[in-house]
């Protein structure tokens, strides 16, 4: 397991996207995250592979619970049930799987904040792959 921790300072004013390389071949086992400002209810902080115009690729969903939630509160994130096991691979030859973006939307934060994001890679997880995959 791998613990990648990535510092954003966030402007609050809007949907921000972010691209994170991956340390090696595995999945996102878990993300947490933690915000010196509120965290706004029911907005979301995602985590995916591949084009972050295209919502089957997220395989993590952080979601502030219903009423804000105060500073400092510690989220976790939901594993997504279709494509939370989703491979990233640096040595890949499909450049979207070399990296994970991250995506708050612009119901997130209520203004500008620094958010710290810990992610949970699991760089030993069984992969079943088709011989062709291989």
């Amino acid at each position: 397991m791998k613990t990648i921790y990535v510092v954003r300072e966030l402007g609050g004013g809007g949907s921000e996207v972010m691209i994170v390389p991956v340390p090696c071949r595995g999945t996102v086992h878990s993300v947490r995250v933690a915000s010196d400002l509120q965290i706004d209810a029911n907005g979301t902080l995602k985590v995916g592979r591949g084009d972050v115009a295209t919502a089957a690729n997220v395989v993590n969903t952080v979601t502030g619970p219903a009423g804000n939630t105060a500073a400092g509160t510690i989220l976790d994130g939901v594993k997504d049930a279709d494509y939370g096991d989703n491979v990233f691979d640096p040595d890949s030859d499909t450049a979207a799987y070399k990296s994970m973006w991250i995506e708050d939307d612009a119901t997130f934060l209520g203004g500008e904040a620094t958010v710290v994001i810990r992610i949970e890679f699991d760089d030993s997880a069984y992969i079943e792959q088709e011989a062709s995959e291989a």
